[in-house]
Protein backbone atom coordinates (compact mmCIF):
# COMPACT_ATOMS: atom_id res chain seq x y z
CA UNK A 1 0.00 0.00 0.00
CA UNK A 2 3.00 2.82 0.76
CA UNK A 3 4.35 1.71 -2.35
CA UNK A 4 1.80 2.20 -4.12
CA UNK A 5 0.75 5.42 -2.55
CA UNK A 6 4.65 6.94 -3.22
CA UNK A 7 4.60 5.87 -6.98
CA UNK A 8 1.30 8.01 -7.14
CA UNK A 9 2.41 10.44 -4.96
CA UNK A 10 -0.62 13.17 -3.94
CA UNK A 11 -3.25 11.19 -5.85
CA UNK A 12 -4.89 9.76 -2.40
CA UNK A 13 -5.25 12.65 0.54
CA UNK A 14 -2.46 11.83 3.17
CA UNK A 15 -6.00 11.46 5.48
CA UNK A 16 -6.96 8.38 3.69
CA UNK A 17 -3.45 6.81 2.77
CA UNK A 18 -2.85 7.08 7.15
CA UNK A 19 -6.45 5.75 7.11
CA UNK A 20 -6.17 2.85 5.34
CA UNK A 21 -2.54 2.02 7.34
CA UNK A 22 -4.71 2.49 10.46
CA UNK A 23 -7.00 0.28 9.48
CA UNK A 24 -5.16 -2.65 8.19
CA UNK A 25 -2.18 -2.10 11.53
CA UNK A 26 -4.95 -2.58 13.87
CA UNK A 27 -5.83 -5.91 11.98
CA UNK A 28 -2.55 -6.96 12.08
CA UNK A 29 -2.49 -6.74 15.99
CA UNK A 30 -1.39 -10.01 18.31
CA UNK A 31 -0.16 -8.49 21.31
CA UNK A 32 0.24 -5.00 22.59
CA UNK A 33 2.42 -4.06 26.03
CA UNK A 34 -0.06 -1.78 27.93
CA UNK A 35 1.76 0.81 30.18
CA UNK A 36 2.25 -0.98 33.10
CA UNK A 37 4.69 -3.49 30.96
CA UNK A 38 2.17 -6.33 31.01
CA UNK A 39 1.78 -7.78 27.33
CA UNK A 40 -2.02 -8.24 26.59
CA UNK A 41 -2.91 -10.81 23.73
CA UNK A 42 -5.81 -9.74 21.20
CA UNK A 43 -5.00 -11.92 18.49
CA UNK A 44 -8.16 -14.13 18.94
CA UNK A 45 -10.51 -11.34 20.24
CA UNK A 46 -9.64 -9.56 16.75
CA UNK A 47 -9.44 -13.10 14.16
CA UNK A 48 -12.73 -11.99 12.75
CA UNK A 49 -11.99 -8.65 12.49
CA UNK A 50 -8.77 -9.43 10.85
CA UNK A 51 -10.52 -11.80 8.33
CA UNK A 52 -13.05 -9.02 7.63
CA UNK A 53 -10.45 -6.30 6.72
CA UNK A 54 -8.34 -9.14 4.72
CA UNK A 55 -11.37 -10.02 2.46
CA UNK A 56 -12.05 -6.57 1.45
CA UNK A 57 -8.68 -5.61 0.70
CA UNK A 58 -7.12 -8.62 -1.27
CA UNK A 59 -8.74 -7.58 -4.22
CA UNK A 60 -7.47 -4.51 -4.48
CA UNK A 61 -3.61 -4.47 -2.90
CA UNK A 62 -2.48 -8.20 -3.56
CA UNK A 63 0.00 -8.45 -6.57
CA UNK A 64 -1.61 -9.34 -8.72
CA UNK A 65 -4.81 -6.76 -8.88
CA UNK A 66 -6.14 -5.52 -11.84
CA UNK A 67 -5.67 -1.81 -10.14
CA UNK A 68 -2.57 -0.66 -8.87
CA UNK A 69 -4.11 2.60 -7.40
CA UNK A 70 -5.76 3.03 -4.29
CA UNK A 71 -8.74 3.97 -5.12
CA UNK A 72 -10.16 0.08 -4.92
CA UNK A 73 -9.16 -0.07 -0.91
CA UNK A 74 -10.32 3.53 -0.76
CA UNK A 75 -13.96 2.67 -1.50
CA UNK A 76 -13.79 -0.31 1.10
CA UNK A 77 -13.24 2.33 3.82
CA UNK A 78 -16.09 3.58 5.69
CA UNK A 79 -17.10 0.19 6.78
CA UNK A 80 -13.65 -0.79 7.71
CA UNK A 81 -13.24 2.24 9.50
CA UNK A 82 -16.56 1.85 11.49
CA UNK A 83 -15.47 -2.05 12.11
CA UNK A 84 -11.87 -0.80 13.25
CA UNK A 85 -13.94 2.24 15.46
CA UNK A 86 -15.94 -0.65 17.29
CA UNK A 87 -13.47 -3.29 17.61
CA UNK A 88 -11.23 -0.26 19.17
CA UNK A 89 -13.84 0.79 21.75
CA UNK A 90 -14.65 -3.11 22.26
CA UNK A 91 -10.83 -3.59 23.60
CA UNK A 92 -10.09 -1.05 25.34
CA UNK A 93 -13.80 -1.19 27.35
CA UNK A 94 -11.59 -4.08 28.98
CA UNK A 95 -9.61 -2.01 31.01
CA UNK A 96 -6.45 -3.97 30.86
CA UNK A 97 -4.89 -2.36 27.93
CA UNK A 98 -5.15 1.97 27.36
CA UNK A 99 -5.23 3.64 24.55
CA UNK A 100 -2.22 5.28 24.63
CA UNK A 101 -0.11 2.08 24.15
CA UNK A 102 -2.68 0.41 21.84
CA UNK A 103 -2.59 3.60 19.28
CA UNK A 104 1.79 3.63 19.40
CA UNK A 105 1.83 0.12 18.48
CA UNK A 106 -0.23 0.70 15.35
CA UNK A 107 1.35 3.84 14.13
CA UNK A 108 5.34 3.23 15.04
CA UNK A 109 7.54 0.95 13.47
CA UNK A 110 10.51 -0.24 14.75
CA UNK A 111 13.76 -0.29 12.13
CA UNK A 112 15.38 -3.79 12.32
CA UNK A 113 18.73 -3.92 10.24
CA UNK A 114 20.14 -7.22 9.06
CA UNK A 115 23.44 -7.92 7.50
CA UNK A 116 24.27 -10.82 5.25
CA UNK A 117 27.37 -12.95 4.91
CA UNK A 118 30.03 -12.60 2.35
CA UNK A 119 33.17 -11.59 3.17
CA UNK A 120 34.98 -8.79 1.63
CA UNK A 121 31.56 -7.79 0.13
CA UNK A 122 29.97 -6.68 2.93
CA UNK A 123 32.41 -4.08 3.40
CA UNK A 124 29.75 -1.67 1.90
CA UNK A 125 27.33 -2.23 4.92
CA UNK A 126 29.40 0.51 7.02
CA UNK A 127 28.27 3.26 3.55
CA UNK A 128 24.28 1.82 4.58
CA UNK A 129 24.72 2.70 8.27
CA UNK A 130 26.43 6.14 7.37
CA UNK A 131 22.97 6.58 5.07
CA UNK A 132 20.32 5.69 7.41
CA UNK A 133 22.02 7.81 9.53
CA UNK A 134 21.85 10.70 7.50
CA UNK A 135 18.37 10.00 6.59
CA UNK A 136 16.87 9.75 10.26
CA UNK A 137 16.65 5.95 10.73
CA UNK A 138 17.34 5.18 13.95
CA UNK A 139 17.99 0.61 13.98
CA UNK A 140 16.21 -0.29 17.06
CA UNK A 141 17.65 -3.84 16.55
CA UNK A 142 20.51 -5.46 14.47
CA UNK A 143 21.48 -8.86 13.54
CA UNK A 144 24.08 -10.11 11.27
CA UNK A 145 26.23 -13.07 9.69
CA UNK A 146 29.72 -13.17 9.69
CA UNK A 147 30.79 -10.02 7.83
CA UNK A 148 27.59 -8.59 8.30
CA UNK A 149 28.30 -9.49 12.21
CA UNK A 150 31.33 -7.50 12.53
CA UNK A 151 29.98 -4.44 10.34
CA UNK A 152 27.13 -4.51 13.06
CA UNK A 153 29.35 -4.64 15.94
CA UNK A 154 30.34 -1.06 15.43
CA UNK A 155 26.56 0.30 14.73
CA UNK A 156 25.55 -1.67 17.77
CA UNK A 157 27.69 0.11 20.12
CA UNK A 158 26.37 2.89 20.40
CA UNK A 159 23.05 4.22 20.33
CA UNK A 160 23.88 8.00 18.29
CA UNK A 161 25.89 7.54 15.14
CA UNK A 162 29.52 7.07 15.09
CA UNK A 163 31.28 6.56 12.27
CA UNK A 164 34.63 7.29 13.75
CA UNK A 165 35.07 3.32 15.17
CA UNK A 166 34.72 2.19 11.94
CA UNK A 167 37.37 4.38 10.26
CA UNK A 168 39.59 3.69 12.72
CA UNK A 169 39.37 -0.29 12.45
CA UNK A 170 39.84 0.21 9.13
CA UNK A 171 43.00 2.01 9.38
CA UNK A 172 44.37 -0.78 11.67
CA UNK A 173 43.29 -3.61 10.09
CA UNK A 174 46.34 -5.34 8.18
CA UNK A 175 46.41 -9.17 6.94
CA UNK A 176 49.33 -9.95 9.74
CA UNK A 177 47.43 -8.44 12.50
CA UNK A 178 43.90 -10.27 11.41
CA UNK A 179 45.08 -13.59 9.88
CA UNK A 180 47.84 -15.83 11.25
CA UNK A 181 49.21 -19.31 9.84
CA UNK A 182 50.47 -20.94 12.72
CA UNK A 183 49.77 -23.88 15.15
CA UNK A 184 47.48 -23.26 17.89
CA UNK A 185 45.34 -25.32 20.14
CA UNK A 186 41.42 -25.94 19.01
CA UNK A 187 38.92 -26.18 21.66
CA UNK A 188 35.22 -24.28 20.34
CA UNK A 189 36.13 -23.71 16.61
CA UNK A 190 36.84 -25.44 14.08
CA UNK A 191 40.47 -25.91 13.01
CA UNK A 192 41.62 -24.49 9.74
CA UNK A 193 44.92 -22.97 8.46
CA UNK A 194 44.19 -19.28 9.40
CA UNK A 195 43.98 -18.72 12.58
CA UNK A 196 41.54 -15.10 12.89
CA UNK A 197 42.70 -12.50 15.83
CA UNK A 198 40.23 -10.12 15.81
CA UNK A 199 40.94 -9.34 19.24
CA UNK A 200 44.34 -7.70 18.31
CA UNK A 201 43.21 -5.58 15.59
CA UNK A 202 40.06 -4.08 17.15
CA UNK A 203 38.97 -5.65 20.73
CA UNK A 204 40.42 -1.76 22.22
CA UNK A 205 37.50 -0.53 19.84
CA UNK A 206 35.15 -2.14 21.40
CA UNK A 207 34.99 -1.31 25.26
CA UNK A 208 32.84 -0.40 27.56
CA UNK A 209 32.80 2.90 29.67
CA UNK A 210 34.72 0.64 32.23
CA UNK A 211 36.95 -0.66 29.61
CA UNK A 212 35.74 -4.22 29.92
CA UNK A 213 34.84 -5.85 26.59
CA UNK A 214 31.06 -5.19 25.29
CA UNK A 215 28.54 -8.08 25.92
CA UNK A 216 25.58 -8.43 24.40
CA UNK A 217 24.02 -7.44 27.64
CA UNK A 218 25.59 -3.61 27.32
CA UNK A 219 25.61 -3.02 23.13
CA UNK A 220 23.22 0.16 23.31
CA UNK A 221 21.34 -1.24 20.09
CA UNK A 222 20.36 -4.87 21.26
CA UNK A 223 22.32 -6.82 19.08
CA UNK A 224 22.00 -10.59 17.24
CA UNK A 225 24.69 -12.70 15.98
CA UNK A 226 24.04 -15.99 13.98
CA UNK A 227 26.83 -18.77 14.05
CA UNK A 228 26.69 -22.25 13.24
CA UNK A 229 27.07 -24.94 15.85
CA UNK A 230 28.59 -28.59 14.76
CA UNK A 231 27.28 -31.84 16.21
CA UNK A 232 29.72 -34.54 16.41
CA UNK A 233 27.87 -36.48 13.02
CA UNK A 234 28.55 -33.34 11.02
CA UNK A 235 32.32 -33.62 10.86
CA UNK A 236 33.15 -36.39 8.28
CA UNK A 237 36.98 -35.75 8.45
CA UNK A 238 39.42 -35.75 11.69
CA UNK A 239 40.34 -31.96 12.71
CA UNK A 240 43.98 -32.41 11.33
CA UNK A 241 41.99 -32.49 7.66
CA UNK A 242 40.60 -28.98 8.35
CA UNK A 243 43.62 -27.47 10.06
CA UNK A 244 45.42 -28.36 6.32
CA UNK A 245 42.86 -27.72 4.41
CA UNK A 246 43.97 -24.62 2.39
CA UNK A 247 47.71 -25.16 3.56
CA UNK A 248 48.84 -25.08 0.07
CA UNK A 249 46.59 -22.25 -1.02
CA UNK A 250 47.29 -18.83 1.24
CA UNK A 251 50.16 -16.85 1.50
CA UNK A 252 50.14 -12.78 3.08
CA UNK A 253 46.93 -11.00 2.20
CA UNK A 254 45.37 -13.11 -0.27
CA UNK A 255 43.26 -16.82 -0.06
CA UNK A 256 43.44 -19.23 -3.01
CA UNK A 257 46.52 -17.68 -4.67
CA UNK A 258 46.04 -20.41 -7.37
CA UNK A 259 44.53 -23.07 -8.75
CA UNK A 260 41.49 -20.90 -7.73
CA UNK A 261 39.08 -23.37 -9.15
CA UNK A 262 40.12 -26.22 -7.87
CA UNK A 263 39.72 -24.65 -4.28
CA UNK A 264 36.64 -23.75 -4.75
CA UNK A 265 35.58 -26.79 -5.56
CA UNK A 266 37.03 -28.41 -2.35
CA UNK A 267 35.79 -25.62 -0.07
CA UNK A 268 32.26 -26.04 -1.72
CA UNK A 269 32.72 -30.12 -0.97
CA UNK A 270 33.36 -29.02 2.65
CA UNK A 271 30.56 -26.68 2.65
CA UNK A 272 28.10 -29.12 1.12
CA UNK A 273 29.12 -32.00 3.74
CA UNK A 274 27.86 -30.55 6.39
CA UNK A 275 24.83 -28.49 4.26
CA UNK A 276 23.56 -32.41 3.80
CA UNK A 277 23.25 -32.92 7.26
CA UNK A 278 20.59 -30.53 8.67
CA UNK A 279 20.22 -32.66 11.35
CA UNK A 280 23.76 -32.18 12.91
CA UNK A 281 23.43 -28.35 12.75
CA UNK A 282 22.02 -26.01 15.07
CA UNK A 283 21.67 -22.30 14.51
CA UNK A 284 22.89 -20.40 17.38
CA UNK A 285 21.73 -16.75 18.07
CA UNK A 286 24.15 -14.95 20.38
CA UNK A 287 21.93 -12.20 21.80
CA UNK A 288 18.86 -13.98 21.57
CA UNK A 289 19.25 -16.96 23.92
CA UNK A 290 19.84 -16.18 27.35
CA UNK A 291 22.66 -17.64 27.64
CA UNK A 292 24.50 -15.66 25.65
CA UNK A 293 23.64 -12.72 26.75
CA UNK A 294 27.20 -12.30 28.60
CA UNK A 295 29.01 -13.32 25.51
CA UNK A 296 31.66 -11.20 23.86
CA UNK A 297 30.04 -9.91 21.38
CA UNK A 298 33.25 -9.89 19.37
CA UNK A 299 33.76 -13.74 20.09
CA UNK A 300 30.35 -13.98 18.39
CA UNK A 301 31.51 -12.31 15.65
CA UNK A 302 34.63 -14.09 15.29
CA UNK A 303 32.56 -17.44 15.51
CA UNK A 304 30.38 -16.30 12.89
CA UNK A 305 33.21 -15.83 10.46
CA UNK A 306 35.29 -18.82 10.36
CA UNK A 307 34.38 -20.52 7.65
CA UNK A 308 35.49 -24.22 7.87
CA UNK A 309 38.54 -25.31 6.58
CA UNK A 310 40.00 -22.07 6.00
CA UNK A 311 39.62 -19.46 8.66
CA UNK A 312 39.47 -20.66 12.58
CA UNK A 313 38.41 -18.90 15.60
CA UNK A 314 38.95 -19.64 18.95
CA UNK A 315 39.20 -18.79 22.62
CA UNK A 316 42.65 -18.31 23.07
CA UNK A 317 43.30 -16.12 26.00
CA UNK A 318 42.73 -17.10 29.27
CA UNK A 319 38.82 -16.06 29.98
CA UNK A 320 37.52 -18.25 31.97
CA UNK A 321 34.12 -16.88 32.08
CA UNK A 322 33.87 -17.08 28.45
CA UNK A 323 35.01 -20.37 28.13
CA UNK A 324 32.27 -21.49 30.75
CA UNK A 325 29.53 -19.87 29.17
CA UNK A 326 30.88 -21.79 25.96
CA UNK A 327 31.16 -25.09 27.62
CA UNK A 328 27.77 -24.76 28.74
CA UNK A 329 26.19 -23.60 25.43
CA UNK A 330 27.63 -26.17 23.96
CA UNK A 331 26.14 -28.93 26.13
CA UNK A 332 22.83 -26.75 26.24
CA UNK A 333 22.69 -27.17 22.06
CA UNK A 334 24.80 -30.61 22.03
CA UNK A 335 27.33 -29.06 20.14
CA UNK A 336 31.21 -30.16 19.61
CA UNK A 337 31.77 -26.68 17.55
CA UNK A 338 31.06 -23.78 16.06
CA UNK A 339 31.73 -22.02 12.49
CA UNK A 340 30.24 -19.88 9.95
CA UNK A 341 27.01 -18.82 10.16
CA UNK A 342 26.18 -18.85 6.73
CA UNK A 343 26.14 -22.32 6.94
CA UNK A 344 22.47 -22.06 8.51
CA UNK A 345 21.21 -18.95 7.94
CA UNK A 346 23.28 -16.14 5.97
CA UNK A 347 20.62 -13.49 5.76
CA UNK A 348 19.33 -13.84 9.34
CA UNK A 349 15.47 -11.88 9.21
CA UNK A 350 14.22 -14.19 10.84
CA UNK A 351 15.53 -14.09 13.78
CA UNK A 352 15.48 -10.54 14.09
CA UNK A 353 11.98 -10.77 13.63
CA UNK A 354 11.50 -13.47 16.04
CA UNK A 355 13.07 -11.34 18.78
CA UNK A 356 11.07 -8.61 18.03
CA UNK A 357 7.74 -10.13 17.81
CA UNK A 358 8.96 -11.41 21.39
CA UNK A 359 8.80 -8.16 22.58
CA UNK A 360 12.52 -7.05 22.60
CA UNK A 361 11.65 -3.90 21.43
CA UNK A 362 8.84 -3.49 23.60
CA UNK A 363 6.61 -3.04 20.77
CA UNK A 364 5.74 -5.86 18.35
CA UNK A 365 5.41 -3.59 14.75
CA UNK A 366 8.90 -3.79 13.04
CA UNK A 367 10.09 -2.75 9.79
CA UNK A 368 12.59 -5.69 8.77
CA UNK A 369 15.57 -4.27 6.35
CA UNK A 370 18.02 -6.95 5.03
CA UNK A 371 20.52 -6.57 3.36
CA UNK A 372 22.50 -9.38 1.14
CA UNK A 373 26.20 -8.59 -0.55
CA UNK A 374 26.42 -12.48 -1.30
CA UNK A 375 23.40 -12.81 -3.99
CA UNK A 376 24.29 -14.89 -7.11
CA UNK A 377 25.57 -12.61 -9.77
CA UNK A 378 26.20 -12.46 -13.79
CA UNK A 379 29.40 -10.76 -12.89
CA UNK A 380 31.08 -13.34 -10.35
CA UNK A 381 30.31 -16.32 -11.96
CA UNK A 382 33.11 -18.27 -9.67
CA UNK A 383 31.16 -17.59 -6.74
CA UNK A 384 27.79 -19.11 -7.65
CA UNK A 385 28.63 -22.81 -6.39
CA UNK A 386 28.84 -21.68 -2.76
CA UNK A 387 26.50 -18.90 -3.32
CA UNK A 388 24.05 -21.64 -4.17
CA UNK A 389 25.19 -23.65 -1.69
CA UNK A 390 23.18 -20.93 0.97
CA UNK A 391 20.99 -19.85 -0.86
CA UNK A 392 18.38 -22.14 0.26
CA UNK A 393 18.79 -20.52 4.07
CA UNK A 394 18.48 -17.12 2.22
CA UNK A 395 15.44 -17.52 0.87
CA UNK A 396 13.96 -18.81 3.69
CA UNK A 397 14.47 -15.51 5.57
CA UNK A 398 12.72 -13.40 2.61
CA UNK A 399 9.35 -13.80 4.00
CA UNK A 400 10.27 -11.96 7.39
CA UNK A 401 12.08 -8.81 5.48
CA UNK A 402 9.70 -5.89 4.70
CA UNK A 403 12.20 -4.63 2.31
CA UNK A 404 15.28 -6.87 0.58
CA UNK A 405 18.58 -4.96 -0.46
CA UNK A 406 20.70 -6.67 -2.38
CA UNK A 407 24.30 -4.95 -2.72
CA UNK A 408 25.01 -5.46 -6.74
CA UNK A 409 28.35 -3.62 -6.52
CA UNK A 410 30.67 -4.75 -3.82
CA UNK A 411 34.47 -5.77 -3.14
CA UNK A 412 35.49 -9.39 -3.91
CA UNK A 413 34.86 -11.82 -1.37
CA UNK A 414 38.18 -12.76 -0.93
CA UNK A 415 39.04 -9.32 -0.39
CA UNK A 416 38.97 -9.76 2.99
CA UNK A 417 41.46 -6.77 4.75
CA UNK A 418 40.93 -4.70 1.88
CA UNK A 419 42.91 -0.97 1.85
CA UNK A 420 41.04 2.02 3.59
CA UNK A 421 40.37 3.82 0.30
CA UNK A 422 38.78 0.47 -0.96
CA UNK A 423 36.74 -0.02 2.07
CA UNK A 424 35.23 3.73 1.28
CA UNK A 425 34.73 3.32 -2.15
CA UNK A 426 32.32 0.33 -0.99
CA UNK A 427 30.93 2.30 1.30
CA UNK A 428 29.92 5.05 -1.70
CA UNK A 429 28.93 2.41 -3.75
CA UNK A 430 25.93 0.65 -1.22
CA UNK A 431 25.39 4.50 -0.32
CA UNK A 432 24.47 5.28 -4.08
CA UNK A 433 22.24 2.08 -5.11
CA UNK A 434 20.46 2.48 -1.64
CA UNK A 435 19.48 5.97 -1.91
CA UNK A 436 15.98 5.57 -3.77
CA UNK A 437 14.87 2.92 -1.42
CA UNK A 438 15.07 5.38 1.38
CA UNK A 439 11.96 7.03 1.00
CA UNK A 440 10.09 3.88 1.64
CA UNK A 441 11.94 2.85 4.25
CA UNK A 442 11.10 6.08 6.02
CA UNK A 443 7.45 6.36 4.92
CA UNK A 444 7.73 2.86 7.10
CA UNK A 445 9.06 4.19 9.75
CA UNK A 446 8.06 7.53 9.87
CA UNK A 447 4.27 7.17 11.69
CA UNK A 448 1.13 8.41 11.08
CA UNK A 449 -1.59 9.57 12.94
CA UNK A 450 -4.39 7.56 14.81
CA UNK A 451 -7.81 6.93 13.34
CA UNK A 452 -9.65 9.99 14.41
CA UNK A 453 -13.10 10.12 15.31
CA UNK A 454 -14.42 12.53 12.88
CA UNK A 455 -16.33 11.14 9.31
CA UNK A 456 -13.39 10.82 6.52
CA UNK A 457 -13.47 12.76 3.73
CA UNK A 458 -13.83 10.76 0.67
Amino acid sequence: MVRRDLARDGEVSAELVEALRYVIGFARLTVVRAADGTDVTVADELAPHRWKVLEALRPHLSKDARDDTLWGAVRELPELVRATREQRQALLAHGTLDRDSLEAEITTRQLVVTCGGGGGAGYGYAGAFTLLHRRGLQPELLSGTSIGSLMCLFRARRRIFDGAPMVAAARRLSWNKVFRVLEADSRYGIPATLRLYLRAAIGSLLRDPDGEALTFSNTEIPLLIVATGITVDALKHDLDFYEHFMDDAVRPGMILRRSRLARMTRLVSVLRELIDQPEALREVVFGADPLTMDADILDAAGFSSAVPGVIHYDIYRDDQRMKLLLDQLYGKYGITRLTEGGVVNNVPAQPAYAEAMRGRLGRRNPFVLAMDCFAPSPRSPAWLPIQQIVRPNVKANVPYAHHWFTLKRTLSPLNLVPPVEQMFGAMRWTMEELEPSIPFIQAMCGGFRVLRDRPLTL
